[in-house]
């Protein structure tokens, strides 16, 4: 069955200075433990929290802005409309450049 979360049913998961995620959807709000949907904003030159999934493949989707994604010891180029997938225990981080960075998230629950 189809749901609907509306944006006074999402909430702020994590925020610091200069950067906040947004969980758009999770169990919480589908009823069962599928699949969770963040949305990452981070101003210009901020750092984000350093993250990992250990059971979890994502995807990640940048909506606006870009910047540099930092998985392991790798620096990656971040533009709108960039696509990062990551596997299972891969540690990221993002550095938001220029107009700030926009990013949708997807992944499966079992951290």
């Amino acid at each position: 069955m189809p749901k609907i979360v509306n944006p006074s049913d999402m909430a702020s998961h994590q925020s610091g200075d200069g950067w906040k995620i947004i969980t758009l959807a999770d169990a919480s709000h589908i009823g069962e433990a599928v699949m969770v949907a963040r949305h990452w904003y981070l101003d210009p030159g901020t750092t984000g929290p350093l993250e990992v999934h250990g059971n979890a493949e994502q995807l990640l989707y940048v909506i606006k802005g870009g910047g540099i994604a930092i998985v392991g010891e790798k620096r990656l180029p971040l533009e709108r409309e960039t696509v990062l997938w990551l596997e299972p225990g891969d540690r990221y981080q993002f550095e938001a450049h220029g107009d700030g960075l926009e990013i949708l998230q997807g992944f499966t629950p079992g951290e």
